[in-house]
């Protein structure tokens, strides 16, 4: 797993991460992504406090996906 000094370097902010069989990591969310899809993250850590998965509200992979989820009435002008 990469260390936290290399993420930093990298112009990255690393995320506490706590691992399925309990490690603790500081990983790029690029990772933590692909980690939460494989389910292999019990919980992480935003500026608002440890997030535990499948308990706490977890952001979707992109915006342009959260974007397909709306499905009332569009209320946006068209020109």
């Amino acid at each position: 797993m990469p260390e936290r000094r290399g993420l930093r370097k990298a112009g990255q902010n690393p995320i506490e991460v706590i691992m399925s069989d309990g490690t603790y990591h500081h990983l790029t969310p690029q990772v933590l992504d692909v980690l939460l899809e494989n389910n292999r993250v019990i919980k992480f850590r935003r500026e608002s406090g440890w997030v535990a998965v499948g308990v706490d509200p977890i952001r979707l992979k992109s915006r342009s996906e959260a974007s397909h989820i709306f499905n009332g009435h569009e209320r946006r002008a068209t020109n």
